[in-house]
């Protein structure tokens, strides 16, 4: 997906999705008016993702 079409999103600088002002997941960010309901900060992704194996072991086998 390019980056002209991602949605541009300053609601939540912190949130795992958000690079450099933009949501790498959501086409369409507009919750009319309400708190985007993915929004998870870096950091709380960061440490529940530690120590797991990626998929590796587990994956599509």
């Amino acid at each position: 997906m390019s980056r002209a079409a991602m949605q541009g999103c300053r609601a939540h600088e912190d949130c795992f999705a958000n690079r450099g002002g933009v949501c790498t997941c959501l086409k369409d960010n507009d919750f009319g008016g309400r708190d985007c309901p993915f929004y998870k900060p870096a950091d709380t992704v960061r440490k529940e993702n530690r120590g797991q194996d990626g998929g590796k072991f587990h994956g599509n086998q």
